[in-house]
């Protein structure tokens, strides 16, 4: 072959390559569409499993672009080195020298080789992002919606997906084995995720066809399995990313490109899994890893021994407990085969995925929340320890109408008002009634959180605001946890009411808190008014009895005194008449003597004779310098 032919083959596969590439981009944005507008957005197929496909189809467009631009960049650097060897014969014929002008035009190989130096890192952080995107969209929406979509019509779900699966696993072998020439080596990445899509529509038909058959709980199933594979390819982006900077480089080595999957090559490169975990080995540490003893001692033994392995790890499945305080439900396939329930211990059943037993905590109290919501977009639930009407204290208020007594002025005003309210109801499951929880209802929780929002809208709309929040607070919890067990029994949900409460009952915190708690405080200060009103009464009245009383006795002592003293002066005068009637000389004189004695008792007396005529008397008024011995009282100085 001349090298002019072999130029020319080597545009012809680089142009085989961009042919290809664009088919299957072609394909499989064709079929992601498909994937996505009766699948999620209208959710025609009514299966999880068939919306998951569009993340390898999406994954495969992505890597056909690289691929296709990785075809036409090679077409023109080999078009390129064409010209540059017909220069370089020219230049031979004419002798003239190769000018740095010419060389300047020959740009398509550099721009091959950065591309191939720095693309493969762009595309793997590209399917890293669209991976963990979809798959986090996937999750927040299982995790949100009420209940699934039931698919239109089954077998149409089914005949779709087989007919998705043909074209991909089609489409994949043919990229597979084109990838063994080096030209096409980018397609590599394409097929094996054309693989997945094979893998993941055989599982949309499986899915479809045991939904038809009876068993519409295998879609769960084979979606979270598809859901935890695809998640382990997309972690596999992250560590061929990091790991890519730190391989070693050999020269001989063949480059695979760092967004192509190992795990994948593993089942879609031939020469069996374990030689290709040793080119995989060879690859990444940059020598023969393969050759050495210890490795060919792990070839030989660890398939049979990881085989038996996950033999008995299935085994192990045939084994399920059910706990003290619960009770198992046998399933097969996601449909109950048997009503009595199981109660607590050890069991056999057929391996995963064949049956299951579902476990319900039937002794355990459970509670929803009825009213606010209390977690944020986060997952945290927002509630602080201290509750105030005017502060946000929830993620999310739910909002009552309830009755209001309009007395004021305004006759006009709607007699209603607004109550933002927690009401957390517990319930124990009815042992006797598990099917009905279980089955018969889909997500019964929810359902009883429904039931108690409705019934207690109902409610809170027939009674008083202020009445709710204070003395008829026992009262209303009684009467709604009466009402929500009478909905539930007419549901048959299969549940007991245990206790219903009320928390954080005020008016909504956005306007109407602020006017509310100010109306609250004129309420309490009326109230304080009133109180310290009563409390000034209970003092002061009993004072003033104490006083009047007080008036009353000491006036009907004086009255006492006073007509006693006056009894008692009548009578001694009546007496001083009679003895003065008797001798009234004699009275005079110890009249006059008894006043001399006591009332000039302190008072200096001189007893004078009143037959000596003539007699002068000298008396001296002045006080005694000192006492003389016969003025001395004996009888005090003895004391």
């Amino acid at each position: 072959m001349t090298e002019k032919d072999k130029f020319q083959v080597q545009i012809e596969k680089a142009k085989l390559l961009t042919v290809i590439s664009i088919f299957v981009a072609g394909g499989s944005f064709t079929i992601a569409l498909l994937v996505l507008i009766p699948g999620i957005v209208y959710q025609w197929a009514g299966l999880d499993i068939y919306s998951l496909s569009i993340i390898p189809f999406t994954i495969t467009f992505l890597f056909s672009i690289a691929s296709l631009i990785f075809g036409i960049l090679s077409a023109k650097a080999a078009e390129e080195e064409e010209e540059k060897t017909l220069l370089a014969k020219k230049k031979e014929k004419q002798q003239s020298a190769f000018t740095t002008a010419e060389d300047v035009r020959f740009t398509a190989g550099r721009t091959l080789a950065n591309y191939k130096k720095y693309a493969p890192y762009v595309f793997a952080a590209l399917g890293m992002i669209v991976t963990f995107v979809i798959l986090l969209l996937f999750w927040k929406f299982w995790q949100t919606r009420v209940q699934k979509a039931l698919p239109v019509n089954v077998l149409h779900s089914a005949f779709i997906a087989a007919i998705f699966m043909c074209m991909s696993i089609f489409a994949g072998a043919f990229c597979i084995g084109q990838s063994h020439e080096k030209e096409f080596r980018w397609l590599r990445p394409s097929g094996a995720w054309m693989v997945v899509s094979f893998i993941s529509t055989l599982l949309t038909a499986l899915a479809a066809l045991l939904n038809k058959f009876g068993y519409p709980g295998a879609d769960n199933y084979i979606s979270k399995i598809m859901f935890a594979v695809l998640a382990v390819l997309g972690i596999e982006f992250i560590i061929s990313f990091i790991t890519e900077f730190y391989r070693p480089r050999t020269a001989d080595a063949d480059d695979k490109p760092v967004f192509e999957s190992r795990i994948l090559s593993l089942f879609t490169e031939p020469g069996g899994i374990m030689r290709n975990v040793a080119d995989t080995l060879d690859y990444q540490f940059g020598f023969k890893v393969s050759r050495t003893w210890i490795y060919t001692l792990i070839e030989k033994s660890l398939e049979p021994l990881l085989v038996i392995w996950l033999i008995t790890l299935w085994l192990f499945t045939s084994i399920a407990e059910v706990g003290p305080n619960e009770i198992g439900m046998r399933e097969r396939f996601g449909k109950l085969i048997n009503s009595e329930p199981l109660p607590s211990g050890v069991y056999l059943k057929l391996p995963w995925p064949f049956e299951n037993i579902a476990r319900y905590p039937v002794y355990l109290v459970q509670e929803v929340v009825v009213g606010p919501k209390m977690e944020n977009d986060k997952g945290e639930k927002s509630r602080p320890p201290v509750v105030l009407w005017t502060k946000s204290h929830y993620a999310k208020e739910s909002i009552f109408i309830v009755a209001s007594d309009k007395t004021g002025s305004d006759k006009d005003a709607v007699p209603i008002s607004f109550l933002s309210v927690s009401i957390p109801v517990q319930y124990k499951i009815r042992k006797n009634e598990i099917v009905d929880f279980a089955y018969i209802h889909k997500d019964s929780s929810k359902i009883l959180k429904n039931i108690g929002e409705r019934v207690a809208t109902k409610y809170l709309a027939s009674v008083d605001l202020l009445k709710v929040m204070s003395s008829d607070r026992q009262k209303t919890i009684n009467d709604l946890k009466n009402l929500m067990q009478k909905a539930v029994d007419e549901q048959k949900l299969g549940v007991d009411v245990v206790y219903v409460n009320l928390h954080d009952a005020h008016p909504p915190v956005d306007k109407v808190a602020p006017a509310f708690q100010d109306v609250i405080g004129a309420m309490e200060e009326k109230e304080t008014q009133v109180l310290g009103a009563l409390a000034y009464e209970k003092t002061v009245l009993p004072e003033a009895d104490a006083e009047a009383i007080k008036l009353v006795l000491n006036a009907q002592s004086y009255k006492n005194n006073v007509v006693k003293v006056s009894q008692a002066e009548s009578e001694r005068f009546n007496k001083q008449v009679t003895a003065y009637n008797q001798m009234p000389e004699m009275f005079k004189l110890r009249t006059y003597l008894d006043f001399l004695e006591n009332d000039c008792r302190d008072i200096r007396k001189y007893v004078m004779s009143s037959s000596i005529p003539y007699e002068v008397y000298e008396i001296n008024m002045e006080e005694k310098a000192r006492l003389d011995l016969l003025d001395v009282n004996i009888g005090e100085i003895s004391k």
